[in-house]
């Protein structure tokens, strides 16, 4: 069975339970998680969520999301509008990214569907 690499940059990690949660069981995966931009290592990756705002490095994902083109891209804001911003800048999917929960029920809807059951 394949291992999926998975890569997320996000200057703040309150959200990160909501990822690690969200990947179906059946998945194998290895992870990766930074906060700036210089911390990313050259690679090729399965999926890629990228937050908008990285305020970290005074960026934001639409000046890196060229370097992950070939990966499935999912925009993972807290603002809806900068998800759709980012549809129209090479993101496949946007999800929002909630606040003060664990628990994000669109994207584990998303990841279902990236990964359903019967292909594994």
């Amino acid at each position: 069975m394949k291992k999926y690499k998975i890569f997320y940059i996000d200057d703040k990690s309150f959200a990160l339970p909501q990822l690690i949660h969200a990947i179906p069981k059946y998945v194998e995966y290895d992870f990766e998680y930074v906060q700036r931009i210089d911390d990313i290592v050259p690679e090729e990756y399965d999926i890629v969520l990228l937050d908008y705002y990285l305020d970290k490095d005074n960026k934001t994902a639409l000046d890196i999301v060229k370097r992950f083109q070939g990966s499935i891209i999912i925009s993972f804001s807290t603002c809806p509008e900068k998800n759709v911003f980012m549809l129209e800048h090479g993101a496949i999917y946007g999800v929002n990214k909630l606040k003060k929960t664990n628990h994000n029920e669109e994207l584990c809807q998303l990841m279902k569907n990236i990964f359903p059951e019967e292909l594994f």
